[in-house]
């Protein structure tokens, strides 16, 4: 990823080696500093635009070289499609294809043209979205002892602007920290299991806590079976790998501040378990733990942008594997909120995990609990996999995820729950079954969760879709793991700490 965002002045000096030119559909008349450079490349721009090699189609880029005195060694047209129609998924989508372009021609330090973009406040939002989707395009992760030549990353992008540096310097910080945090949670689920057991999983968290000044602690498999947390010990049975629970606290003695609780499911493999998952795919499910590593990395995002918040990470760690001592269906868990599950299906361990940690999270007494995790291939189903689903009790919790998915590019789709959904899951034998079907999965696997948060306002996030992309489907997106979730729940917690505040 690009090491350095810098700020220079809004007109061209002659010696930049690239400099990338947003314009919009439909373009014919030149201002300002896209003026001027056109001056300077003896009217380059206008020509392109005037024969229709160009015309600011979305996404649509073309790299041109010049040697006019004066004029950049090369400059880069950026269609941003239809003014109206331009969003920040679209924005993020558009400035990927414009790093990849100067990635792929080698091209080392590039410069933005900011005026001719959106203006005011939009601008702001302009400038983040732009920097997401470049930065993140640059994203590689390779393990490889002899690595593929691979083209050098971009190392420096200018923002050229004026009055607004101030203020856009602020954006840009924001954005460094939310891509970065987005790249960590890719380098997590990309990880291979052997690498990122529960242990390894827990250490990470511990250093990433001790790099942000957030505090952590991890309750271990004896502390675990002390507080009776049976699900999360039933899960990891199967195992040699001990689990763990990792509790992570961001200003956790300042009272008077809102808290929120964040759950994230923290299964670093996940085979199905006695209920064997097909072969296909299965290496992905070293993935089951995005949920964990999303919220391990949005506390630290939350603590390097010092929201005014109080935050608490639970996150449950096992591996599900077949063995002697596996857990099997027909088992009866007791979890740690003292009620009982049917195993039904040894592969529906995600709402077992979660099942103890949501119970868990409720003893902080927190103003909302918020879970994630890649919880139901029936959602990927549903939604496909840009979209997660979101379902909850609070409606003004849910609602403003819907309004941060679509603030950042990073979508949620409300599902339904009430009374019938939660009727599906109760047991013959026992208070509850962890598996009731196909029917309506991924609501049903909601239902059962549910059971477990009381009346403390809960929202569910299923983001077993856009957890992972099979790639060519979005620039900034690499295949592979996305770091989906790190930009939304930023979003969320900013405008409730601005809530907090009046605003």
């Amino acid at each position: 990823m690009i090491t350095k965002i810098s700020f220079t002045g809004p007109d061209v000096s002659g010696r930049e080696e690239a400099v990338i030119v947003p314009l919009f559909k439909g373009t014919r008349a030149l201002k300002g500093a896209v003026r001027k450079l056109d001056a300077i490349c003896n009217s380059a721009i206008t020509g392109y635009l005037d024969r229709g090699n160009f015309d600011g189609s979305g996404g649509k880029t073309l790299l041109v070289a010049l040697s006019a005195p004066g004029a950049p060694r090369h400059i880069l047209l950026l269609g941003l499609g239809e003014r109206e129609k331009l969003d920040p998924e679209k924005t993020a989508h558009y400035a990927g294809t414009a790093s990849l372009a100067l990635k792929n021609n080698k091209i080392k330090t590039a410069h933005l043209i900011l005026d001719g973009t959106p203006g005011g406040a939009a601008k702001e939002d302009f400038v983040f979205s732009f920097l997401k989707g470049f930065l993140l395009a640059q994203y590689t992760f390779s393990l490889k002892e002899e690595p593929e030549e691979e083209t050098a990353s971009v190392e420096t992008l200018h923002l050229m602007c004026g009055k607004e540096r101030s203020r856009l310097s602020r954006v840009a910080a924001r954005a460094r920290i939310v891509t970065d945090r987005t790249a960590k949670v890719r380098d997590m689920v990309n990880a291979p299991p052997n690498a990122l057991t529960p242990a390894k999983m827990a250490l990470e968290a511990k250093a990433i806590s001790k790099e942000t000044g957030i505090e952590c602690r991890v309750m271990n498999l004896k502390e675990l079976q002390r507080r009776k947390m049976g699900a999360i010990t039933s899960v990891a049975k199967g195992s040699k790998e001990e689990p763990n629970l990792i509790v992570m606290q961001y200003n956790r003695d300042r009272e008077r501040l809102p808290l929120v609780c964040l759950v994230g499911k923290g299964v670093t493999f996940d085979s199905g378990g006695i209920s064997l998952k097909s072969w296909e795919k299965m290496s992905e499910m070293k993935g089951d733990m995005a949920g964990g590593a999303l919220v391990i990395n949005v506390l630290a995002a939350a603590a390097e942008l010092k929201l005014p918040l109080r935050l608490t990470g639970i996150v449950p760690c096992a591996e599900n594997l077949p063995g002697g001592s596996a857990y099997k269906p027909g088992d009866i868990v007791r979890t740690f909120a003292g009620k009982t599950v049917e195993v039904i299906s040894t592969d529906a361990e995600g709402r077992l995990v979660l099942s103890d940690a949501l119970a868990y999270a409720k003893e902080f007494n927190p103003h909302v609990i918020v879970d994630f995790a890649t919880l139901t291939g029936a959602c990927v189903i549903a939604l496909g996999t840009r979209i997660a689903g979101v379902i909850g009790t609070s409606q003004e919790h849910v609602d403003a995820f819907l309004q941060a998915g679509k603030a950042t590019g990073e979508p949620v789709w409300q599902l339904p729950l009430n009374g019938n959904f939660r009727e599906m899951v109760k047991g013959d034998i026992t208070d509850f079954k962890n598996f009731s079907g196909r029917e309506a999965s991924t609501i049903t696997a909601a239902a059962l969760l549910s059971e477990f948060v009381g009346d403390i306002p809960w929202v569910h996030l299923d983001i077993a879709g856009p957890f992972w992309n099979e790639g060519g489907k979005v620039s900034y997106q690499t295949k592979g793991a996305t770091g989906y979730g790190v930009d939304l729940t930023i979003h969320y917690l900013e405008k409730m700490a601005s809530r907090r505040r009046g605003r």
